[in-house]
Parts: C-alpha cells; structure tokens; sequence
C-alpha cells in the first residue's frame, strides 16, 4: 500500500446533456501533488514526490459534493492492490 498527498486543485462542472449519470452534473476534479510550500507536514514527504495530476470525471452526486467541500485542501490518496474476483 502506498498512501499518496494530493490537493485538490480544480472543478470544473458540466451541463449534463449526455444522458450520463442523469439527472447528477458532471464534475471533473483535477488533483495535483502537494509541494514543500504547503507546509512543514509535507516536506519530506513532497522531496521524493514526482510531479504528475489525476484528474477524474464524476457523477456521483455524493462523491461531487465531497470533492467540492475540498476544493485547495489537502486529501491522501491510498493505492492498494484490489482483491482478485473469483
């Protein structure tokens, strides 16, 4: 497992006229790493970080309100391996 520190850089929002996740806009959330500049608590952790941005596209209107309530805060990011199906 590798936990990640990203802000939440952009929203963007969509009229939603595709028939995708009617009746829900769509927002898309751009992530960017955090730097040394965002504080003493990212530091070290930001020395090591390559640069790079995850951007997501979503309808969800539960997940859209959470990133919204989070726009230029600090988030962490998990990556984990996913149980295989079976």
């Amino acid at each position: 497992m590798v936990t990640a520190r990203f802000y939440v850089r952009e929203l963007t929002r969509h009229a939603n006229g595709t028939g995708w996740a009617d009746p829900a806009p769509i927002l898309t959330v751009k992530l960017s790493p955090v730097s040394g500049a965002k504080g003493e608590a990212n530091k070290a952790w930001a020395s090591a970080t390559p640069s790079g941005e995850i951007s997501m596209t979503i309808g969800n209107p539960a997940a859209a309100a959470w990133f919204d309530e989070r726009l230029g805060r600090d988030v962490a990011i998990t990556f984990e391996d996913r149980p295989e199906e079976g």
